[in-house]
């Protein structure tokens, strides 16, 4: 049928204001379309009765489906003058049923069903008009007439997206941890540089102190350092142990750092119980649940709890004292910096591209409003909000909304996950339920949201009820 959507594609460039009266000049009224989810129905009356034909004049009427890729041809009307109506009925070529007699017969009531795929979305219905004789005496003559125009193409909800903005703190606090497992010999508190390993565990800490140390927007508050020893010996002794192995590393890093003594903080615990727990939980080891419950038993004083554990688990120890408990003594540190505020929208967008983390939840929002909404920028500085702040439900919030305005619904998901319940959190996901088809969900949620005070609420469920309504528009030429 690609001849038809040739011609078709010439007659529309040519149509003009005369179109409203093109199914007049075809003699074809009560014409209605209707479409389900996989048909189309074309209804039309043709009036045999208006049609002035010669005696040896037969009209061939075949309504086709046309859209700018494909067509679909429809059962044809037929319509004969006098001589070739009675030469097509008495020679068994037609019945009057399929063959309607012009000037004479009662209008002919046309139905057709026909498959309807996407394809079809923007499309028109043709009337085929061949013209021909029975006498072969002339030429036939063909004819292409649009009688109605048909848009189904899916609405586009007109949204609005609810940005929240985060609530401003007066200092900007951030803090870096870490683990290092400095490995010291038996019953000992000094470091033993014996060790390979402790030069690049302690590094770990120098590494973290200094890069805030080089950055000259921080000031550093606090270096925190928490040493541990293992479950084995002595509590007393390991109380010593620990305290004195935490003094030991907070040395170090004076020594190698340039910070004034009074940020330095120490504390210790004597026995790492929850470490041996986290490693128990995580393995098939024989005894496991009876080992927990035991771990669990605050009962048990600390003195005596080394030495029940090991008589009660003799088979386990040796494995866990050879092969867990070496990773149960080490120091771990936590770095307090605060960083100055920025106020420049072009100063903060130069820290984004040289040292994101030195930015406040604020200052990534700031810079966003000064986008243009949907430019690659503007969607950068939410996501890289939410990337910094992962556990913050304003940052996931934006994100999610940010997401879902380019079309990015599984990532819009992902971050309302992490959103929390707010008025706010509920309107985004009543918008993607939208968005997504999910017009029941979606009606749900947004009436939700509308209670709890959402403006905008109202707007997204006027969207679905006009979803609901919408059939498809179709304009009759």
């Amino acid at each position: 049928m690609k001849t038809i959507i040739l011609a078709v594609a010439a007659l529309l460039s040519g149509l003009t204001a005369t179109a409203e009266s093109n199914t007049g000049k075809l003699h074809i009224s009560e014409m209605s379309v209707n479409k389900g989810d996989d048909m189309l129905t074309l209804n039309m009356t043709v009036d045999p009765k208006a049609y002035r034909l010669k005696g040896d004049d037969v009209v061939t009427l075949t309504p086709c489906l046309v859209s700018a890729t494909d067509s679909i041809l429809m059962p044809a009307v037929r319509i004969a003058g006098k001589r070739a109506w009675y030469d097509e009925v008495r020679n068994g070529k037609a019945t009057p049923l399929t063959l309607s007699r012009a000037g004479k017969d009662v209008p002919v009531v046309y139905s057709a069903t026909i498959p309807y795929t996407p394809d079809f979305e923007e499309s028109q219905i043709i009337i085929k008009a061949d013209t021909a004789t029975i006498c072969n005496c002339k030429p036939p003559k063909e004819g292409l007439t649009p009688i109605a125009e048909l848009n189904y193409r899916p609405l586009v909800p007109s949204l609005d997206y609810h940005y929240v903005a985060p609530l401003d703190s007066a200092e900007k606090i951030f803090n870096l941890s870490g683990r290092a497992n400095v490995i010291f010999k038996v019953n000992r508190t000094e470091i033993d540089w014996s060790y390979a390993g402790n030069h690049a565990e302690l590094d770990t800490i120098l590494r973290t102190v200094n890069a805030v140390r080089d950055n000259s927007d921080a000031t550093v508050e606090g270096i925190f350092l928490t040493g541990y020893a293992s479950p084995e010996g002595s509590y007393a002794n390991n109380v010593r142990l620990a305290k004195g192995r935490t003094e030991a590393v907070k040395d170090y890093v004076m020594k190698n750092a340039t910070f004034p003594a009074s940020i330095y903080h120490t504390s210790s615990v004597p026995e790492d119980w929850e470490g041996l727990r986290e490693w128990i939980a995580a393995s098939s080891i024989d005894n496991k649940e009876e080992m927990l419950r035991f771990i669990d038993d605050k009962s048990v004083s600390p003195e005596k709890r080394n030495d029940i554990f090991r008589q009660k688990f003799p088979e386990q120890y040796p494995f866990l004292l050879a092969n867990v408990y070496p990773s149960l003594r080490h120091t771990d540190y936590r770095i307090t910096y605060k960083i100055r505020r920025y106020y420049d929208v072009e100063e903060i967008r130069r820290v984004l591209r040289t040292n994101p983390r030195n930015l406040s939840l604020n200052e990534l929002f700031l810079l966003a409003n000064s986008c243009e909404p949907g430019s690659a920028e503007y969607d950068e500085a939410f996501e890289m909000a939410a990337r910094l702040f992962p556990d913050n439900l304003t940052a996931n919030l934006n994100a999610a909304n940010s997401a879902m305005n380019r079309g990015n619904y599984a990532e819009a998901e992902r971050y309302l996950g992490r959103a929390g319940d707010s008025p706010e959190a509920e309107y985004a996901r009543g918008i993607l339920a939208l968005k997504t088809g999910d017009l029941d969900k979606a009606e749900e949620l947004l009436r939700n949201a509308r209670r709890a005070g959402i403006p905008e609420a109202q707007g997204a469920l006027d969207e679905i009820s006009r979803f609901r309504n919408f059939k498809g528009a179709v304009r009759i030429l």
